[in-house]
């Protein structure tokens, strides 16, 4: 058995023997945490994204990356983006989340729109 601490969504366990079912419940505890900081980005956008990529938005600028940043919520994450938890996951029983990886998804679509010209299709 598995245990994931997060100080955003609680502790979790992940009891499942066979290794596909852990990552199935894995990515699912993975998807509560980011959705939570987001929610926590969103109450207060502007001042994360003046903090963070030192630039102001006008707020009809604010109102249309709180939209594109909606899908984050709920969906699947990203696994590579959570690789350091994953081999947490495999020499520990339990561990506790940090924030640090789930910043970096977030980040990552943020800057994708605030800085569109500089984003190039694989």
């Amino acid at each position: 058995m598995k245990v994931i601490k997060s100080r955003l969504v609680g502790t979790r366990l992940i009891r499942a023997r066979d290794l596909n079912i852990q990552i199935f419940q894995i990515r699912s505890v993975l998807s509560q945490h980011p959705s939570a900081l987001l929610d926590r980005i969103l109450s207060d956008l502007a001042t994360y994204v003046d903090y963070k990529f030192r630039q102001s938005l006008r707020r009809s600028d604010v109102m249309e990356l709180a939209q594109k940043l909606l899908p984050l919520k709920g969906r699947d994450v990203e696994m590579e983006f959570y690789e350091p938890v994953l081999k947490q996951l495999q020499k520990k029983d339990e561990i506790t989340l940090t924030n640090d990886c789930f910043f970096l998804e977030i980040d990552e679509q943020i800057r994708m729109n605030l800085n569109p010209q500089l984003h190039f299709a694989a």
